[in-house]
């Protein structure tokens, strides 16, 4: 197949999707697939360190629309580019329903070419929680929570961003989602379910570590009951709980926090006012290796968040052998139907809830093989699902 990438974010630049999309594009390419990569950024930026998609190929790999101009001229950009290289093309395979979804639907549709779209979230509520932390910071009882946000409508431009995402679903042949949670929020923007698979993204393997004795020594915790949650730190995390939770349990319990975010600060002073600040410990950004450390050296893992569109941090701890404690929030109770005898579901924010799951010491368990979320399993769900849109065509 000629395949098209339509993607928001892409190496050099860093982060998750960045990372997802050029191992998809460098997978499809060496199943013998002709792909081409239109993604946001600047000309002259360097990317030696990067692999092409293909080093005897002698067109373009990767097309940059730059974001200096404003977004009606951005977006009028990036339509045009990929209606130029779709012409040639099988489909379009979105990355996202906004800011790459609305003009590379648009640029689709000219070139008369089907898409294909990937919902890792929902990009209205995203920006709608943006905000609400910059007005609200910690007052989290006001945070609106995805499964309700997505049953109104809302005002101004995140009404518009409601409207793009839906309108983009809507014309797209099929849509790829991470979760069952995902799945009945792309149902209620109005696109039926027949039209929605599940592909679990893959979880890369974690790397190697010193023994769980001897972690636990060099960080200190040999004598500690350990909870760790990794998180970024919104308010919708639910660490004030845990720290909350912590303080009517025996002094040997510690709470490890992984993660940065705006109210990270706030988490602080929370602990400070409980004067828990020797029993919790905030990490802030870690890397992997690090944070792999920290899986292997705790005794449980706990994310109290109100939204996940599916947790990959639960999925890590589970190969390490960490028993979790989840929500019953966003895709965090699907881990229960893969990972029956690690989870136990907590209800979101039940501050004596959790101090109870939290007291109730499991023991670690053998680690977990993810052969249901390989990256070749993965690779293979969605070019299933491009060569029926093409067979469709």
């Amino acid at each position: 197949m000629k395949i098209v990438i339509a993607t928001g974010i892409y190496p050099p630049e860093s982060g998750g999707p960045a990372t997802y999309t050029q191992s998809l594009a460098l997978a499809l390419r060496a199943r013998g697939n002709e792909v081409t990569v239109v993604t946001y950024g600047e000309k002259d930026e360097k990317s030696s360190q990067f692999p092409v998609l293909s080093a005897q190929s002698d067109k373009r790999d990767v097309w940059k629309v730059s974001r200096r101009s404003g977004f009606v001229v951005r977006y009028l950009r990036y339509a045009w580019r990929v209606f130029l290289i779709a012409r040639h093309a099988d489909l379009v395979y979105l990355q996202g329903a906004v800011s790459e979804g609305l003009p590379g639907t648009i640029g689709a549709w000219l070139a008369g070419k089907p898409t294909i779209m990937r919902v890792p979230g929902d990009y209205a509520w995203e920006m709608a929680m943006q905000r609400s932390q910059k007005s609200i910071k910690s007052k989290v009882h006001k945070v609106e929570l995805l499964d309700e946000f997505v049953t109104r409508r809302h005002k101004g431009s995140i009404r518009i961003l409601e409207a793009i995402e839906r309108w983009t679903a809507r014309r797209a042949r099929h849509l790829i989602v991470p979760s069952k949670f995902l799945r009945s929020i792309v149902q209620a923007w109005g696109v039926p379910e027949d039209r929605i698979s599940i592909i679990y993204s893959t979880v890369q393997p974690l790397p190697p570590v010193p023994s769980r004795d001897e972690l636990r020594r060099s960080f200190g915790v040999s004598d500690s009951h350990v909870v760790l949650t990794v998180v970024r730190s919104v308010p919708w995390k639910g660490v004030d709980v845990l720290i909350d939770a912590l303080c009517d349990l025996p002094d040997n319990f510690r709470l490890v926090v992984a993660g940065n975010g705006p109210v990270l600060a706030e988490w602080k002073q929370i602990a400070s006012d409980r004067h828990l600040e020797s029993r919790v410990t905030f990490l802030g950004r870690v890397d992997r290796t690090e944070l792999a450390k920290w899986y292997f050296a705790a005794d449980v893992f706990a994310l109290n968040s109100g939204y996940e569109g599916f947790p990959h941090v639960v999925v890590e701890a589970v190969t390490t052998g960490l028993p979790c404690l989840v929500s019953d929030k966003g895709g965090n109770p699907e881990t229960k139907e893969l990972f029956p005898e690690f989870i136990t579901i907590v209800p979101y924010r039940d501050t004596n809830a959790w101090r109870s799951a939290m007291n109730q010491t499991r023991a670690r368990l053998a680690p977990v093989v993810l052969d249901n979320m390989s990256f070749d399993k993965m690779v293979e769900g969605v070019l299933e699902i491009l060569h029926k849109a093409v067979k469709v065509s």
